[in-house]
């Protein structure tokens, strides 16, 4: 068919939504038009130059400005898409939450820290189970399964041969190989179907692996605490059976893993300390806990100092946490170091981090000797600086770290799905390394949505906070 539109007539609009249509359905259309009516539709080169929007990369496009520049371009607002933008991502019904949920909410450590960094991606992985697509390698979580496997069953052979004095260094060596060799058999196959660069950075690791044994043996020598639990599930422990905390909307079950846990016996009191292995760089801070973050050795020593008496058999006295390295260190220098020097630049990367119950018996149970290396406090001529905390103190940790729990338990069963993202940093926010951007297009301020501020805290912004807590609280 012929269309003749013409350019200057008002039923222009519709007569070219009726040529794209045919154009659409894929209808022959021939169209003739004038060389004057043709120039009148399009726009002068200028035109051009004026809209053109220059954008570097690192550039922050806020999404209101943006809009203004299209329609001072000439795009039209459609109001259906206006609609649609405008609309929030609303809460879950009570029954949904309860399926997704449960009825009483388990939680993990893994579970409380995605839910306080940002709410949508909570529910983005434990609600909706939404995961990456990973491709097959040696990942970061395999690692820390390896590293974990590797470190407890040898030091829990060096204990059963006579005690960590007892055993040589190069005895702790042949016994992470051993163990070593039996992961590659049970758990990789023989590296059966594995490349050569898979086969060479496992080599590489178990190098580390060894390294970390002996580092960890070496601390126990140092030590009256003694592991008296390897992967302690709190979910699976007869005789301590998972916690609960708070009630009505604010119940919840905690559950997890507690890679070890220490105990000093002093006179009638047993002193319990939680150790977790970490294969990144993670340290502790209270910043974290106050902000409801990296909980997890602090709800498992609670949980103990609670329960622990009938597991093992005394009154329990929590005495602190400590993250330990679980990774191997690479040093730099201007000129080659000396053995003393790399031993001291070793220590000082594996340095531990962690609370330490503020007894000075206790103190020296944890770390025996003035040349104290792996206790994680700072001492320097006789004073003691860093992770230390009262029982007070400690107590008033536990009462906001039970807190945490019951809000997240009332915020799970409202259905709140918000995006809140927390933000320090440019490179410490939620949404740095989040799985679930490309789901989520948040925008900060858009849609009633943004991002919670959260400044760095030092340890004793954090103790003024939790004393204003208690006194609010009494």
């Amino acid at each position: 068919p012929l269309v003749h539109v013409q350019a200057a007539a008002p039923e222009r609009r519709s007569q070219r939504l009726g040529v794209l249509s045919r154009l659409v359905l894929g209808v022959p259309t021939l169209i003739v038009t004038c060389a004057g009516a043709l120039m009148e539709r399009l726009a002068p080169p200028e035109a051009f130059v004026s809209q053109v929007k220059v954008v570097k990369r690192g550039d922050v496009l806020p999404p209101r400005t943006l809009l203004a520049d299209l329609v001072s371009a000439g795009y039209e607002r459609v109001a259906p898409l206006e609609a649609a933008a405008a609309m929030t991502r609303g809460r879950l019904s009570p029954a949904a939450a309860e399926a997704l949920y449960g009825r009483v909410p388990r939680l993990t450590a893994s579970r409380i820290d995605r839910f306080s960094s940002c709410r949508f991606s909570y529910f983005c992985q434990y609600g909706l189970k939404a995961k990456p697509y990973e491709p097959a390698d040696f990942t970061p979580p395999e690692v820390g399964t390896f590293l974990h496997y590797v470190l407890e069953n040898s030091i829990r052979e060096a204990k059963a041969r006579g005690g960590f004095s007892a055993v040589s260094d190069e005895e702790l060596r042949e016994i992470a190989r051993g163990f070593i060799a039996a992961y590659v058999e049970r758990e990789l196959f023989g590296f059966q179907e594995k490349s050569a660069r898979f086969v060479h950075l496992f080599r590489r690791i178990s190098r580390s692996a060894e390294s970390i044994v002996l580092d960890s043996v070496r601390e126990l020598r140092r030590s009256d605490f003694e592991p008296l639990d390897f992967e302690l599930d709190f979910s699976r422990a007869e005789d301590m059976p998972p916690p609960q905390l708070g009630g009505g909307d604010g119940r919840v079950s905690l559950t997890g893993v507690a890679d070890r846990v220490d105990g000093w016996l002093h006179g009638d009191k047993l002193y319990l300390r939680v150790v977790d292995y970490k294969s990144g760089q993670q340290k502790f801070s209270l910043g974290d806990v106050w902000y409801g973050m990296k909980l997890q050795m602090l709800l498992y020593l609670f949980a103990l100092g609670e329960g622990g008496a009938q597991r093992y058999g005394h009154e329990i006295v929590p005495a602190g946490v400590m993250y330990i390295p679980a990774r191997d260190v690479l040093l730099s220098a201007d000129s080659r170091p000396s053995d003393s020097e790399l031993e001291a630049g070793r220590a000082k990367e594996l340095r531990r981090s962690g609370l330490v119950l503020d007894d000075e018996a206790l103190i020296e149970a944890w770390e025996k000797g003035e040349d104290k290396r792996y206790i994680p406090l700072k001492i320097s001529r006789g004073k003691i600086t860093g992770g230390l905390a009262d029982a007070e103190r400690l107590g008033r940790l536990s009462r906001h770290v039970k807190k945490c729990l019951r809000d997240m338990a009332k915020e799970l069963r409202k259905g709140s799905i918000s995006a809140d993202p927390y933000f320090r940093s440019d490179r410490n926010n939620a949404c740095q390394h989040c799985d679930f951007v490309a789901a989520c297009l948040f925008s900060d301020g858009e849609n009633g949505e943004k991002s919670r501020y959260q400044p760095n805290l030092k340890d004793e912004d954090v103790w003024e906070k939790l004393e204003e807590e208690a006194a609010e609280d009494a």
